[in-house]
C-alpha cells in the first residue's frame, strides 16, 4: 500500500479520495488528470482488494475510483466489503472505471452501491468529469 502525496486547498474542505487500480500507467493517469484541484487529495491507493479493504476499515474516504481487475481480488470484493460494513449515512462516492465494462458487470456493481461505472477504454474522460464534479459537490459548504 502506498500513500501519495497530498494536494490540499487550505480554504475548503479537502475531498479525500482513494485509487483501486493496479496499473501503474492508469493510477499515474487519474493523478494527473485530477491534479489541478488543489482541494482533491489522494490520501491511499490498493493495488489488491485486500490493501483496499485494510484502507477502508482504518480510514474514511470520499470517493473511491474502482476498478474491477486487480492484482489479487476483484473490485467487487471491495464493493461487497463497503456494502456490507457501510458505516451510517457516511458512505464515499464509488467510481468503476474498468476494462471490463459488461453490462452483467455493471449491474453486479450498482446492487452494490456504485455510483458511476465507466469503460476505462472508451468513457476515461467521462469518468474524470463525474470524479471532478462530485468532488466539487464534496468540497462545497455543507
Amino acid at each position: 500500500m502506498s500513500t501519495p502525496a497530498a494536494v490540499t486547498d487550505v480554504d475548503g474542505r479537502e475531498v479525500r479520495v482513494m485509487l483501486i487500480e493496479d496499473s501503474p500507467v492508469i493510477r499515474d493517469a487519474l493523478t494527473e488528470a485530477l491534479s489541478g484541484i488543489g482541494y482533491i487529495r489522494f490520501a491511499a491507493t490498493a493495488a489488491t482488494a485486500d490493501e483496499a479493504i485494510t484502507w477502508l476499515k482504518s480510514d474514511e474516504f470520499d470517493l473511491l475510483v474502482v476498478d474491477l481487475e486487480l492484482r489479487e481480488g476483484t473490485g467487487f470484493d471491495v464493493l461487497k466489503h463497503l456494502h456490507q460494513h457501510a458505516r451510517e449515512g457516511r458512505l464515499p462516492v464509488r467510481v468503476v472505471l474498468t476494462n471490463h465494462a459488461y453490462p452483467v458487470y455493471e449491474q453486479r456493481a450498482r446492487t452494490l452501491g456504485v455510483d458511476y461505472f465507466y469503460d476505462k477504454s472508451l468513457h476515461f474522460d467521462e469518468a474524470i468529469a463525474s470524479i471532478e464534479a462530485e468532488a466539487e459537490r464534496l468540497h462545497a459548504p455543507q
